[in-house]
């Protein structure tokens, strides 16, 4: 039997479903995807881990990718090559990562679309297309209120003394990094975007600590108030949101988004299990 094939490409990782006339019949989760990080070697290989038995699925007749740094021609042609590759008699489209978002939650409504993941986008959808985007710089210039920015956040505070001893030491106790540690992953391992990403959880687990509130509140007060300088209905149109740090953190972001002049619309963890379904 024929099937399709989504997947949605984070920096963190990259899901994976097939469906046939609507139903998963197959799912599979492998490391993050982003071209612009993201060798042709690594991503190949993600692919190769895919669980996909031909013989029980079927051959793929189509292939839908939402990947993160796709929304420009070059690394959408170069996704589109590589699985072409890897899938020789699909159809290959490649979507944006936002485009997920769009597409799972618009419903056909104009609205601002948002991911808050390991890096942060914006998007104004007119609910058929992207009207305009907020420039993405990545995590070095930009990602306000991702992650990768909370955890950049904690470990700066952390690395200038200023966590209480109690947090401190939770902190050592948990991750096992010191200062040197610290600095070397940041400089000289690869993928630091993901290391800082990976402090996270830890920011979110200690939400009742005044400064890592206030970090927490900061970052993403920063998120809305870069995003919406670009576009003019920003504080009268819906915002969606998609993204483990959205989603886990949605109290927050809701705050967040209030004093912003804001208004939040629906929050989910991930497009999947809702683009599956279309």
């Amino acid at each position: 039997m024929s099937q399709k094939i989504i997947i949605d490409a984070g920096a963190t990782k990259t899901a994976f479903a097939v469906v046939h006339d609507g139903v998963v019949v197959c799912e599979h989760t492998g490391k993050g995807i982003n071209p612009n990080y993201t060798s042709d070697k690594d991503i190949l290989h993600v692919m190769v881990n895919f669980k996909f038995n031909e013989s029980s699925y079927g051959t793929a007749y189509e292939v839908f990718y939402y990947g993160a740094g796709c929304a420009g021609w070059e690394n959408a042609n170069r996704m589109e090559r590589l699985l072409q590759s890897f899938f020789p008699d699909a159809n290959i489209h490649v979507y944006s990562d936002l485009m997920a978002v769009c597409h799972a939650l618009s419903r056909g409504r104009r609205s601002i679309v948002g991911i808050l993941g390991t890096g942060a986008a914006t998007c104004l959808f007119d609910g058929t297309y992207v009207e305009n985007r907020a420039p993405s710089l990545g995590y070095m210039l930009g990602d306000e209120g991702s992650g990768t920015n909370l955890g950049k956040r904690l470990l700066t505070a952390y690395l200038r003394g200023q966590l209480s001893p109690e947090l401190e030491s939770m902190l050592l106790k948990i991750y096992n990094v010191s200062f040197s540690d610290v600095i070397h992953c940041l400089y000289r391992e690869s993928e630091p975007n993901r290391f800082m990403a990976s402090f996270a959880p830890f920011v979110r687990n200690h939400l009742d600590d005044p400064l890592v509130r206030k970090l927490a509140i900061d970052a993403f007060r920063d998120f809305f108030s870069i995003q919406k300088s670009y576009y003019e209905e920003a504080e009268t149109m819906e915002w969606n949101l998609s993204g483990s740090v959205a989603y886990h953190f949605q109290e927050i972001v809701r705050e967040a988004a209030d004093h912003e002049h804001c208004r939040v619309g629906e929050i989910i963890e991930a497009p999947l299990p809702l683009l599956v379904k279309q």
